[in-house]
């Protein structure tokens, strides 16, 4: 079975054809990127990726015709939380308003005192990032754009409207909108009355891994793929990097250290003593649920960093020899990472960066070993976090940061658990095959389809050691310490 994925990225989209097996046989992505505007807004014509989509589906078509592939399905894996107003004809009527603008902040703010059963109902506190908010700015703000829209959709939404002629969207899409019930997975009354949204204006909640529809004539025209193609809705590019990193089963957990980090932990059903200090979302495996919690900056820190401190080229490997040179601990120098705030478990958009105890002997191999230090403690807090409701048993790694051994080592002792780095890169990608597989009967289920992808991958295992594990527990209390000292209100 050969089966071509789709996963849409915050700066590419990629279309890429694999077996059901796991072989990668071609890959085209297609680079774009956000408007980043003044006040923090972040916007992106939404013809960026209709262009993406069907540039890069027509050189997958072209080369499945070349070398033979029978093509018996596309998945489609997307970022979550970006939204894109449509008419009655489909058509968008701005740019879409980006996951990661600020914008809603002072909107969200004024919701934040129906915290408490707000989240209990979705399992997230009232914040930026999710799409419910967006909404309602645009009804607040922009009302005769409102009044025209026919229906809200995120990324992935439009882009299967494209592919397919269907309107729907998965829970893994709804659980990030503060407007859908974790418990019923249907569009909540209550929480749509707090951000005056009607539900005429949602699309269809269905389960991830189903068949979303079929290919339409004017797309398979238009790109040279097989006419009636089943499509499946994998679910949300975090849900589907989390199941290629192994989070098919609870107590598994992902870590991914990109661009910010997240960690994903699995779980039968929703914690019955679930607290604020995590996120809870639909998983990508029908009926299942994810924990997450999230670090805004992981490697546009570090690249941040080495753009400022390291102007002359460095290879990783030099810079991680650069990171050696300083001890545990950064002879005393630590770093608060919230270089553009602070996600899980406060929401703190009023955080910034901060390097503390920096004295005329501290070298920048100790600023570059305490920025990676600070990084990996507040991953370890949600690690922390995540271990108060589901027990975990093993924990994987992935993303560009996790090509640095030493920044793997110093997770391993801040963990205070063994962790594997799996030698595959296209986690999102993998996880969304494994999901279309089983979805088109290739798998009897998703874990099945892991088992079978994965069990050739190289993996690297890294193993605390107990005494650099007691100076981070030390140094996690000094830089909580000046946290709220710096944040009381938080």
């Amino acid at each position: 079975m050969h089966i071509l994925v789709i996963d849409v990225g915050t700066s590419s989209l990629r279309s890429m054809v694999f077996t059901h097996t796991g072989q990668e046989l071609f890959c085209k992505q297609i680079p774009y990127r956000p408007l980043y505007l003044e006040n923090g807004w972040v916007e992106q014509p939404p013809a960026d990726w209709e262009n993406a989509l069907y540039t890069a589906l027509s050189a997958s078509a072209q080369a499945a015709k070349a070398a033979s592939w029978p093509l018996e399905g596309i998945a489609l894996t997307s970022q979550r939380s970006s939204i894109i107003p449509v008419n009655r004809d489909m058509a968008p009527l701005c740019n879409a308003i980006m996951w990661q603008d600020k914008r809603v902040e002072a909107l969200c703010r004024e919701r934040e005192p129906e915290n408490g059963w707000v989240f209990q109902r979705c399992g997230s506190r009232v914040n930026p990032v999710f799409s419910g908010p967006k909404m309602a700015w645009l009804r607040k703000e922009r009302p005769q754009l409102y009044q025209n829209t026919y229906k809200f959709l995120a990324v992935p939404d439009y882009l299967l409207y494209l592919l397919t002629g269907a309107l729907s969207t998965d829970h893994t899409y709804g659980s990030r909108s503060l407007l859908m019930d974790l418990h019923t997975r249907q569009w909540d009354p209550d929480l749509l009355k707090l951000f005056g949204i009607e539900e005429h204006k949602l699309c269809p909640l269905t389960e991830p891994g189903s068949i979303h529809g079929r290919l339409t004539g004017k797309t398979a025209a238009l790109t040279g793929l097989p006419l009636g193609l089943p499509v499946v809705t994998a679910g949300g590019d975090q849900q589907c990097g989390a199941i290629g990193q192994g989070v098919v089963r609870a107590g598994a957990l992902s870590i991914t250290a990109g661009t910010g980090g997240y960690l994903i932990a699995g779980a039968e059903e929703i914690p019955a003593h679930l607290g604020q200090d995590v996120l809870c979302n639909c998983a990508s495996i029908k009926g299942q649920y994810i924990l997450e919690a999230s670090v805004l900056t992981c490697c546009s820190a570090f690249d941040w960093f080495r753009r400022e401190f390291y102007p002359s080229a460095h290879t990783p490997a030099q810079l991680d020899e650069e990171v050696a040179q300083s001890p545990p601990g950064a002879n005393g120098c630590f770093c608060l990472p919230y270089f553009q705030g602070r996600s899980t478990p406060d929401w703190n958009t009023a955080a910034t960066g901060l390097f503390h105890n920096v004295t005329l002997h501290t070298r920048r191999q100790d600023m570059l070993r305490a920025l990676l230090e600070g990084i990996a403690l507040e991953l370890g807090r949600g690690v922390k976090a995540m271990s108060r409701y589901v027990p975990l048993k093993e924990i994987t790694v992935n993303g560009g940061l996790a090509n640095s051994a030493p920044f793997n080592q110093m997770q391993s002792d801040i963990y205070g658990q063994p962790i594997q780095r799996r030698g595959k890169a296209d986690a999102t990608a993998r996880g969304a095959l494994m999901v279309a597989a089983h979805a088109l009967g290739a798998y009897a289920s998703v874990g099945e389809a892991y088992e079978k992808i994965s069990r050739q991958d190289p993996v690297t295992t890294y193993k605390p050691n107990p005494e650099n594990a007691a100076m981070y527990q030390e140094l996690d209390q000094r830089a909580l310490k000046a946290y709220h000292q710096l944040w009381p209100a938080t």
